[in-house]
């Protein structure tokens, strides 16, 4: 069955979900922001801890904890886009807009700072902190690093979170190339079913 093509209304509709998914996109953003200060600011010790005391196993764990839940809140929004490229490219198909063909044409022939770069800049930004964090509370405090094994787990986590964010928000057309956003591909699955009869 060939893609009917939408009607004024569809536009409509498709034109605020867009701006929708795009509003959620930074509110994730800034919430990520928000569980990083709030988490951190709860793991900084109220009084000074006694000289050459350990750090403790629960804020490795918490560190961890915050790294899984950005890298959580990274996905969703990532899912965001895809559903985002998702609309754009069957408003491109279905010649409903050309603003968005000529944002493509714009995007493959200019160099631009988008949404996707920020916003992943932000999360990997995130990430380092809440990973280093054991190491700023030590820089801070009179304390040891112990249980090391904690540290090393912390760090791999967070080298697996970076490598993650980093994977995932690279962007087509420069040097970042997005999994699962693949603009292309999306519009040959609506051109296919724009040509099916």
């Amino acid at each position: 069955m060939a893609l009917n093509g939408p009607d004024t209304e569809d536009r409509r509709k498709i034109h605020l979900e867009v701006n929708q998914l795009v509003n959620q996109r930074l509110l994730i953003t800034s919430l990520a922001v928000t569980v990083f200060a709030a988490i951190t600011a709860w793991l900084i010790p109220k009084s000074s801890p006694a000289p050459g005391s350990d750090l403790g196993a629960f804020v490795y764990i918490a560190s961890i904890l915050l790294v899984v839940a950005l890298f959580a809140l990274f996905f969703l929004m990532h899912i965001f886009t895809r559903m985002l490229r998702i609309f754009t490219t069957y408003l491109i198909v279905t010649d409903a807009s050309g603003w968005e063909k000529d944002w493509v044409t714009y995007r493959s022939k200019f160099p631009y700072l988008g949404y996707t770069k920020p916003l992943a800049g932000m999360f990997i930004l995130l990430g380092i902190a809440a990973t280093l964090f054991p190491l700023l509370l030590r820089l801070a405090y009179p304390v040891t690093l112990r249980p090391i094994g904690g540290l090393i787990f912390c760090v791999i986590v967070g080298l697996f979170y970076v490598a993650g964010v980093y994977y995932f928000g690279r962007k087509e057309g420069g040097s970042w190339r997005a999994l699962w956003e693949h603009e292309d591909e999306l519009r040959q699955r609506w051109e296919t079913l724009k040509k099916d009869k």
